[in-house]
């Protein structure tokens, strides 16, 4: 029987391109955006940018194996083992908070209903209420990170896009949703395994392969 999530070749061509526009306004406020080398210890916060069009939360609050994970699917290029490690360690040493940003788009392709754009006022209203603790946080049930379930001010589709799975859902687009995360979380787990070395607390970021739950319906 072929297995229904074989990793398909991601299409990329709706990722959008060049520098977060948001990049400057995060070093404003103290954070790094990470690059090639871990944030420095005196940064306020550190940032994975991240591109996408699909299931991935417009923000998100992360820990460091899933950021290095993030930073390994995002950064456009080929990373060794030895360069993974030396930014798990500094995050790991990292005091400040570490959120995943998201430039792009939830619920893409545009011609999909529900496609939300994420534009820099939502990205800088959610950095601002979470460096002032003003966000309440809660475990995203499909990838593992911390998303803003309420943020001050933020209502309708801007609070709905920051959490995809609702997204998905006001829009009857469950099942498209489901697939879409295993096949998301499958394609992290083959970034991992062809990383040689690469920290197993990283590998373990992917959540990959499902494990069973004795023949009890997993929700």
């Amino acid at each position: 029987m072929a297995d229904p999530y074989a990793t398909r070749a991601p299409d990329l061509s709706a990722r959008p391109t060049g520098p977060p526009p948001w990049e400057a306004a995060v070093g404003e406020r103290g954070g790094e955006v990470i690059a090639d080398a871990p944030p420095a210890t005196a940064s306020r916060f550190a940032v994975v940018p991240c591109r996408g069009i699909g299931t991935l939360a417009p923000f998100a609050r992360v820990d460091a194996p899933l950021a290095v994970l993030l930073w390994l699917e995002h950064s456009g290029q080929p990373r060794t083992a030895a360069a993974a490690a030396e930014l798990l360690a500094g995050l790991r040493a990292f005091e400040g908070p570490i959120f995943a940003i998201k430039q792009g788009c939830v619920g893409g392709p545009s011609e999909r209903p529900g496609c939300f754009e994420v534009g820099d006022d939502l990205v800088l209203g959610v950095l601002d209420a979470a460096l002032s603790e003003a966000v309440t946080w809660e475990a995203d049930p499909d990838f593992g990170y911390e998303v803003p379930a309420v943020v001050p001010g933020l209502e309708g589709a801007s609070a709905r896009a920051l959490l995809p799975r609702l997204l998905y859902g006001d829009h009857d687009r469950v099942y498209e949703h489901a697939d879409l995360v295993a096949t998301k979380k499958r394609e992290r787990f083959e970034i991992a395994e062809s990383v040689p070395g690469l920290d197993q607390a990283v590998k373990a970021a992917a959540d990959w392969p499902p494990v069973a739950t004795s023949g009890r319906r997993r929700d």
